[in-house]
């Protein structure tokens, strides 16, 4: 099986409700789950989706907490394409990647079976 379709539970930690019912139901169809974070406790998951397009400084410390309590977790930021010295920062802090808002929302098009 494809490991980008393989279900998986995730954690979304964003304001971006939008972005996150798209992602839970592009998961749930897929037989996983994405949990939404509310602040800044985040339930056990494969991986975990920081939004760094807001409340940076409070998600880069977050970033660092989850990295320090589980090395080998899968963290992956997103932010604005142009934001190269936040990218720098979140991979610095832990991030496993950073990638702009537009690949995510790929990564949940993918997941649900809407784009190879």
């Amino acid at each position: 099986m494809n490991p980008v379709t393989t279900p998986r539970t995730v954690a979304l930690v964003s304001d971006d409700l939008m972005f996150a019912s798209q992602l839970q139901a592009a998961m749930a169809r897929s037989g996983g789950r994405c949990d939404l974070v509310v602040g800044d406790a985040v339930p056990p998951a494969d991986a975990v989706f920081v939004d760094l397009n807001s409340r940076v400084e409070q998600r880069i410390s977050l970033i660092a907490r989850l990295r320090a309590q589980q090395p080998g977790l899968t963290i992956a930021g997103f932010c604005h394409h142009a934001e190269r010295e936040l990218r720098r920062r979140a991979l610095a802090a832990g991030a496993t990647r950073v990638v702009n808002n537009g690949a995510l929302q790929a990564v949940a098009l993918r997941v649900d079976g809407r784009i190879p």
